[in-house]
């Protein structure tokens, strides 16, 4: 059981970011970054339709997802227990990993020691570009008025949570199927 990851306090969250399903590749321990195709597995469907269930509790009114299939295939599964649509981004896709997809994740981590957030990985994205597609995504999300679920991968939840909790909370590991609440200002800077 993945318990949803409270990363603000003090007010209803506005955004629900769900980390799509385990994926053929997170279980193989390979990088995916923008990879299209690796499938969930049926622990990452289940996954899917646990967090589904526990996002009916917020009373969603939109669903964004990532187009990469493994984080629209999440999504997919929640839309059909909430009955609402799934809208596609580009913005909410994974880091780009480079050279990394499709390689050991501990070939990619490795690399990224010593990047400073402006580095980009060899052939692949910095973490401030991920922050800058996060920013553009926001004026998508403050569209809908109440909560908006939104269905990515681990290292954009990790910039959205960078960019938008309080100071000082530590920067959770989203853990795939979770849910981590975010209250986002709609005037995004």
């Amino acid at each position: 059981m993945n318990p949803p990851t409270f990363v603000d306090s003090g007010c209803r969250p506005n955004t629900l970011w769900v980390r799509h399903g385990e994926s053929t590749w997170n279980r193989a321990g390979r990088m995916q970054g923008q990879s299209r195709w690796p499938a969930l597995t049926p622990l990452g469907k289940d996954q899917a339709h646990k967090a589904a269930r526990d996002l009916l509790d917020y009373e969603p009114v939109r669903i964004l997802s990532s187009d990469l299939q493994r984080a629209f295939d999440t999504a997919k599964i929640i839309a059909g227990v909430t009955g609402l649509p799934v809208e596609r981004s580009s913005l909410l896709r994974e880091r780009h990993w480079g050279g990394f997809e499709g390689r050991p994740v501990g070939e990619g981590q490795r690399a990224e020691v010593g990047l400073g957030r402006d580095d980009p990985l060899p052939g692949g994205e910095s973490r401030t570009d991920v922050a800058d597609r996060l920013r553009r995504a926001a004026v998508e999300l403050g569209q809908g008025g109440g909560p908006v679920v939104v269905v990515t991968h681990g290292d954009v939840i990790r910039e959205a949570v960078r960019l938008w909790s309080m100071p000082g909370l530590v920067n959770p590991t989203a853990a795939n199927g979770s849910i981590t609440e975010l209250w986002i200002p709609m005037r995004v800077q």
